[in-house]
């Protein structure tokens, strides 16, 4: 059974808003099939004191090389660049557990099922299928992972055999304190900023930006495909499409703001020179 993906064209937070609407249309893939329906096989060794839950997994995990990228960059599309970006987000909704994955360019939607213990002590494997209830062994996808729990009985770092993105190869992944846009905007471009005329810039780590001409609500693009540049976007009628756009990258302490133009096969280009230099204030 093939695994279809989904290309993450919109920015982060609006997609996972549709994603949260369209999961029953999810794609799916196999692996390791077997003849019983899954939800009637054991698991793998009797539960114990180790026993992980869907719900102690609930959260957004990325992976530890493009966090550590993203904080020494400052810069979304070059991290991605850099290495290998997957975030996978696990939230509890009417009930079930669905789980987004992706790799920032596309992204595979099922529901998480049960986690299994796997014959190793600290390993397991999540069991994920396109819908959720009972299900056959033929529509599971099974993701191994190993992890202990930290001193507050919690697991905030694992390491995960990503099927659909690393080929099963296993990622050193952290769970974020914040959801995956407010990370992005404290690590990126949150803080307070003066140009050479000395006018005030801010941007807030809730999405919220004040230019001295324009406030606007503003995301980090993390679409390494959609811009030559980093890149801000908001929702605005101004825009020649709906969008509101600026481009921006650091030099040092500086910050350089762009205008950002329409580029060949729908991309988007920042302007040579910046309309504005800013330090922090």
């Amino acid at each position: 059974m093939r695994t279809h993906y989904r290309s993450v064209r919109l920015p982060w937070a609006a997609f996972l808003l549709i994603a949260a609407v369209q999961l029953g249309s999810a794609a799916n893939a196999q692996d390791k099939p077997a003849n019983n329906a899954a939800a009637a096989q054991p698991a793998r060794h009797a539960p114990g004191k180790d026993r992980v839950f869907v719900w102690d997994l609930d959260g957004t995990w990325i992976s530890k090389s493009y966090l550590d990228a993203l904080k020494r960059l400052r810069a979304p599309h070059a991290a991605a660049k850099k290495a290998q970006a997957v975030v996978i987000q696990i939230h509890k909704q009417d009930g079930s557990y669905p789980i987004l994955i992706s790799d920032l360019r596309h992204s595979v939607q099922q529901f998480l099922i049960e986690v299994e213990p796997d014959l190793k002590p600290e390993s397991y494997r999540l069991v994920t299928a396109p819908q959720d209830g009972v299900v056959s062994a033929s529509e599971v996808t099974y993701i191994y992972f190993h992890g202990t729990r930290g001193p507050q009985g919690q697991f905030d770092a694992l390491s995960i055999a990503e099927p659909h993105f690393a080929n099963r190869k296993y990622l050193a992944m952290v769970r974020l304190p914040d959801p995956l846009e407010t990370v992005v905007n404290r690590l990126v471009i949150a803080g307070k900023y003066v140009d050479a005329q000395g006018r005030h810039y801010e941007f807030a780590e809730s999405g919220e930006a004040v230019l001295p001409d324009r406030k606007f609500t503003y995301e980090v693009s993390l679409d390494p495909r959609r811009a030559s540049c980093e890149l801000l976007q908001s929702r605005d009628d101004r825009g020649p499409d709906g969008a509101q756009r600026i481009g921006f990258q650091w030099h040092g302490h500086e910050l350089g703001l762009f205008n950002v133009n329409p580029g060949r096969k729908g991309t988007l280009s920042c302007a040579q020179k910046p309309f504005a230099v800013l330090t922090p204030a």
